[in-house]
């Protein structure tokens, strides 16, 4: 008897492994979906042992994490989380996954309008960093720059969010309050916090235009999009009617966008020959030309552009130097030659996926490295707790509001926002003498100013916004006299900016 009961286990043991194989091998893209790999076999992937390792993982949470995971949102959060762990490990900063919310924030992004603060920022260097303020916005007048690194969103570090988290925390309804934490070459670590109130913020592929002086037209191009080539099309044929000599385009703190607006926007100014070059990873290429009898423009330009001028900016101001019709000016562009194709996912997820490279018309790499201009003209703005005097030592973390006091002697007055302080203290350093305040979030933005006679030194610490002022555009102006000296001088009314 005991020896049936023995050979009946094995069978039904063996029937039971048979079952288990039999419903494992017809179930195992439910399996795969749960590790985020289904969509891969729809793709004719076929599934790679390696992935065995994270299925081990995702069943000890499953059995053994403290709390019980059962529901479909702890489960998709999961997914999520073995997808952005995925594309992070790639090492490309531009590959990455974006939810469901995070997929519908940039699809509305091409209807025009949004509530937000109007920053457009990335991952640069694995820190979550402001690629470009749009100007007038909320986050423009508040004084964020390009460059600067945002440490935290409400209170909650930044350091390993996910950008399309980012982008959703920082969104918001017209009138709501964001507060950024934000730090800039020369701050103390912890940063300044930026205190912004929300607004709709309205994506104009032209905010501002404008004849200036000698008939030079200009035009601020603020993004490319399906409505950038007619929008500045429109203008220039304005310009025109209105006996334009010479145009200014300004990229500045352009973030890009669509790769076939920036190449119709270039065909405006090109005639003929390569605008852009799109390399694959097996070494295919794709040449965009330009189109004989598409060039509306024949007079000297000047494309100003700087940091914030990434990607698709990259790409007309690149076409344009190669050419040789445009004179570029500014700073060193940011240095984006990538490009991200955009793939769907079943649950109206995506994920991002750098493809291909550009290279320019005359095949220049520009990624990492940016365009550098023709003529170089930085931006006369500096960090006004900075004086004359500071070198780059003194603008590492930890040094900001130590003003460099080199001129003074002894205890000099000193009046702070209108008020005499006293117990005024001074620090030794490199044999240069500092103001030491015990609250230097308080210097964040000031500013200082030296009574020859009195030897009193004045600190204003209000934050003074960017303005809006064309009249004090360095940049501006230099392209300004560059082309009026290309027009052989003939100045005719003078004019400001």
């Amino acid at each position: 008897m005991q020896r049936n009961y023995r050979a009946f286990f094995y069978v039904a043991l063996f029937l039971a492994f048979m079952s288990m194989s039999y419903w494992g091998g017809k179930h195992e893209t439910a399996i795969l979906h749960g590790l985020g790999v289904e969509s891969a076999q729809a793709q004719g992937i076929n599934s790679q042992p390696e992935f065995s390792l994270l299925m081990e993982a995702y069943r000890i949470i499953q059995d053994r994490y403290l709390e019980n995971l059962d529901t479909s949102e702890q489960k998709k959060q999961l997914e999520y989380g073995a997808i952005r762990g995925m594309l992070k490990a790639v090492g490309d900063q531009y590959t990455r996954f974006m939810d469901p919310k995070a997929y519908n924030n940039m699809s509305i992004e091409t209807k025009g309008e949004f509530g937000g603060i109007g920053i457009v920022i990335g991952i640069n260097n694995e820190q979550l960093t402001v690629i470009a303020p749009l100007e007038g916005t909320p986050a423009f007048k508040a004084g964020l720059k390009a460059g600067d690194i945002i440490i935290k969103i409400d209170g909650q570090p930044a350091e390993d969010m996910a950008l399309d988290d980012a982008v959703s925390r920082i969104r918001g309804n017209k009138g709501e309050k964001v507060t950024l934490t934000i730090w800039r070459r020369g701050w103390e670590k912890d940063g300044k916090d930026y205190e912004i109130i929300r607004d709709i913020i309205e994506l104009k592929p032209i905010n501002k235009s404008k004849m200036l002086e000698d008939k030079i037209g200009y035009a601020k191009l603020e993004t490319f999009s399906e409505v950038s080539e007619p929008e500045l099309r429109k203008q220039i044929e304005t310009f025109k009617k209105e006996g334009m000599k010479a145009f200014i385009l300004d990229l500045r703190y352009n973030p890009g966008g669509r790769l076939d607006a920036a190449i119709d926007v270039a065909r405006l100014f090109i005639d003929e020959g390569p605008i852009v070059h799109r390399v694959s990873r097996n070494g295919k290429t794709i040449t965009y030309f330009a189109k004989r009898g598409g060039k509306i423009l024949d007079v000297p330009m000047v494309v100003l552009v700087n940091k914030g001028s990434a990607s698709a900016s990259e790409i007309l101001s690149g076409a344009l130097q190669d050419d040789g019709v445009a004179t570029i000016m500014g700073e060193t562009t940011f240095g984006k030659g990538l490009v991200q194709t955009v793939y769907n996912l079943e649950d109206n997820s995506a994920i991002l996926v750098t493809t291909d490279k550009y290279l320019t018309a005359k095949k220049r790499d520009i990624n990492k490295k940016g365009i550098t201009p023709d003529i170089i003209v930085s931006d006369s703005t500096v960090d006004t707790h900075e004086t004359k005097n500071n070198t780059e030592k003194d603008r590492e973390p930890g040094t900001v509001g130590k003003f460099i006091l080199s001129d003074l002697e002894g205890n000099n007055g000193v009046i702070f926002d209108g008020m005499p302080l006293k117990d005024i203290r001074y620090k030794e350093f490199n044999k240069k003498r500092y103001l030491e305040v015990d609250d230097v979030s308080r210097l964040f933005g000031a500013s200082i100013k030296l009574d020859e006679k009195s030897k009193i030194l004045d600190i204003q610490t209000k934050e003074i916004e960017q303005k809006d002022d064309m009249t004090n555009d360095i940049q501006l102006k230099r392209a300004v006299e560059f082309l009026k000296e290309k027009l052989g001088g003939k100045t005719g009314k003078s004019g400001k900016l």
